[in-house]
């Protein structure tokens, strides 16, 4: 059976190397490079420790507040545009207790496998940076650790089995030495891993063709049509014909699925992420500086920084350069020594665009009205996270046909 991707991106890829294990005839496309957008503009991060829903409550009246902030970590930006009203207000809904606490459900039992599904990439074959050093939160004193606390917290009511270690400003010190003397607080999680984005795509890219599937570089899909029990991409190089079509187009979803009458609630949050050799002890783990809201991740080349989350501003990937600089200053302001070994940085950062749900939720499964098409999209932060999962999750509808009850959180019904 053969079955189209579109879009070559982390999820797709995953989405790929998980349906070409199982037998499928599997191609992928992607309008540039695949693993360029997005994916290429993220911390790196395998944390389960924070696969939360943004819309918690109270997050509308944070973000709204750093509207005007130039400087802000998380904007939500207030603008007269009747989707983005649309999409504002069911965040609103999606932000109540009740609703959030289901989404910390579904998502912790969408991660159930996410650590065997890594290790897993690795005895197959695919070759990509990982390291597993654990995840340190780091605050300015106790206070500033709050809001990650109480994502645990929600976690762990539920189930969550990760240990969790508080650290006081010594001991912090002690398990990373590079880190400040500004840190005053900060909690170690010690199942969290985090990858070098880029070569976790390229590391799929490549084994996935040694299985024998397909990946079109720079082939845009213009239109999808039925095509007697399948379905027909139009791309400038002309038609490619699958028994079943995948959607991981991420923020770009709307574009294929609109004309085919299908519009999801998706909009593009702009994040923002730097790779820099720098000069100074470089830390061992993966670094949340919890206030200012930014990634620092150890790679064994470089550092990379990555912050922000713009929604309702921008829908270009372009990046702003005084973003880059407020990120990276932001995180040397956590950092002992370390700093960048070029001043004249601004303008070689990177900016995606993450594709965000209103309830925080992927959109796995089949399309009802349209047959033989499935969704994997709208994962916002947690891409990498819970590509693998994905993947898996989508492989498992597409070869038996149904939907298990822990995935019928991510479906369409009563979402649209």
């Amino acid at each position: 059976m053969k079955v189209s991707v579109v879009g070559g991106g982390v999820i797709g890829l995953a989405c790929a190397w998980s349906l070409t294990r199982r037998g499928f005839e599997v191609t992928v496309l992607d309008a540039g490079r695949v693993g360029d957008g997005a994916s290429a503009a993220n911390g790196g991060w395998i944390t389960p420790s924070l696969s939360v829903p943004l819309s918690a409550p109270g997050v509308l009246r944070t973000g709204l507040r750093h509207a005007l902030r130039p400087d802000g970590a998380l904007v939500i930006k207030a603008r007269l545009d009747a989707s983005w009203l649309r999409w504002l207000w069911r965040f609103r809904s999606a932000s109540s207790p009740a609703v959030f606490d289901r989404g910390v459900r579904a998502l912790l039992d969408l991660n159930q496998n996410t650590l065997d599904l890594f290790d897993a990439y690795r005895t197959d074959g695919v070759s990509f940076e990982m390291h597993g050093a654990g995840l340190l939160a780091l605050a300015r004193d106790r206070d500033g650790l709050s809001d990650f606390q109480e994502s645990i917290q929600a976690l762990q009511r539920r189930g969550y089995q990760g240990e969790v270690e508080f650290l006081g400003p010594a001991e912090a010190r002690e398990r990373e030495p590079a880190i400040s003397g500004t840190v005053g607080a900060a909690l170690r999680m010690s199942i969290d891993r985090h990858v070098d984005p880029l070569s976790l795509t390229a590391g799929l890219a490549e084994r996935l063709r040694g299985l024998g599937g397909a990946i079109l570089d720079h082939t845009p899909v213009t239109a999808m049509s039925r095509d007697g029990d399948g379905w027909r991409l139009d791309t400038p190089a002309g038609p490619v014909r699958a028994d079943i079509a995948v959607v991981a187009l991420g923020a770009a979803s709307n574009s294929v699925l609109a004309p085919l009458g299908v519009r999801l609630p998706v909009v593009p949050a702009k994040g923002y992420a730097i790779d820099l050799l720098g000069e100074g002890h470089r830390p061992r783990h993966a670094l949340y500086a919890a206030e200012d809201k930014i990634g620092i991740t150890p790679l064994a080349r470089w550092l990379r920084i990555a912050g922000v989350l713009e929604l309702g501003g921008s829908r270009t990937a372009s990046a702003d350069p005084r973003r880059i600089r407020q990120i990276v200053e932001g995180a040397r302001s956590y950092l002992a020594d370390w700093r960048p070994a070029e001043e004249n940085y601004g303008r070689a950062g990177r900016a995606g665009l993450r594709p965000a749900t209103p309830d925080s939720l992927p959109f796995l499964g089949p399309v009802p009205e349209l047959p033989g098409m499935y969704l994997a999209t709208g994962h916002g932060m947690l891409g990498v996270t819970l590509a693998p999962a994905t993947g898996e999750a989508i492989a498992d509808m597409i070869e038996n046909r149904t939907v298990p009850e822990r995935l019928l959180p991510f479906q369409l019904a009563g979402r649209l």
